[in-house]
């Protein structure tokens, strides 16, 4: 290499460095314009994802209108008047609401004074330990099991609250209503946006019911109580569990559970002269759903319980 000029050494390593510009310049024309594929992949990306939400909402939709049609032809077969609530919890799906208005409850109320009672032990104002005692003028006729207690009794606020829901305890309710006040029953139920129910009377107070004074909500405050219970949003996930244990021992079957035989249920029913209801959680395996029916005027009591676990089926069937 000595020997080399000086200026042939300077021109090889021109040359060598042309070389090497030639083939960068090269590689950069022959790679992808990387600025231009990501927007096109997110482009098809939001497009796929805009297509599938479509798809679902047109399914939704197309369920929806399938519900409705057979609800709507159980309801035609009779003079009942029949008001239903339908959600599916795990689906991207509006509820499902017929005839909803504001109705007599019956024993549909107690669910409420239940969530108050639950909202004032969460407060530390209650405890499901502490204990009342049963008195004579505590005891009232209808549904229930306290009246055959000894006066004197003394009652865990626990058991209160269980028997009001799973026998539908007429005295264990009015005992709940003394303890809570009508009006703080009321506050609850207005401030947690349940617009048609409201607490009028104690059970089986007829001079309350001769004039006209009932206790009232919908299948649609019904559900939308229910759906927060489900997702452990109404009072809090530990006294939602104990609610939720009230509701799955309900002992009255003889509307939604008999069509499901074997399915676990958390509801409650409610029953007066011309009126049947029925509303809760159904554990469908991996297909929960929330149903609330109520009836008014029924033209026959048998016949309104068929019809309501018809559409109890047709909820079902309509997933």
């Amino acid at each position: 290499m000595s020997g080399k000029n000086p200026r042939y050494l300077l021109l090889v390593l021109v040359l060598a460095v042309l070389t090497c510009l030639v083939a960068l310049l090269a590689l950069d024309l022959s790679a992808p314009d990387t600025a231009e594929e990501p927007n096109g992949t997110l482009a098809s990306q939001d497009e796929t994802t805009a297509g599938q939400d479509a798809a679902q909402e047109a399914a939704s939709d197309n369920a929806n209108d399938m519900l409705a049609s057979r609800i709507e032809a159980i309801a035609r077969e009779d003079t009942t008047h029949y008001a239903l609530f339908v959600a599916y919890p795990l689906e991207n799906r509006p509820h499902y609401i017929y005839q909803s208005s504001q109705m007599r409850s019956a024993s549909m109320i107690k669910v409420f004074i239940l969530a108050a009672a639950m909202e004032r032990v969460k407060a530390g104002h209650l405890s499901l330990d502490q204990t009342l005692t049963l008195h004579a003028s505590d005891k009232v006729g209808g549904s229930g099991v306290l009246t055959g207690y000894a006066n004197g009794t003394q009652l865990t606020l626990d058991k209160i609250l269980r028997l009001m829901i799973t026998e539908s305890d007429n005295t264990a309710t009015n005992m709940m209503i003394d303890l809570l006040g009508m009006d703080a029953i009321n506050g609850y139920i207005a401030q947690n946006g349940y617009h048609d129910t409201i607490v009028r009377r104690k059970m089986m107070d007829r001079a309350a019911i001769a004039v006209g004074q009932e206790n009232v909500t919908s299948v649609t405050d019904l559900g939308n109580f229910f759906a927060k219970l489900y997702n452990h949003a109404l009072v809090s996930p530990e006294l939602d569990d104990v609610m939720l244990g009230y509701l799955t021992a309900q002992t009255d079957t003889e509307c939604f559970p008999a069509e499901l035989p074997g399915v676990k249920i958390a509801h409650k029913t409610g029953e007066l002269d011309r009126l049947y209801d029925d509303g809760g959680i159904i554990y469908h395996g991996d297909r929960p759903l929330i149903v609330v029916g109520m009836t008014e005027s029924y033209s026959s009591r048998g016949r309104a319980i068929r019809s309501l676990r018809r559409m109890l089926r047709a909820a079902v069937d309509c997933y």
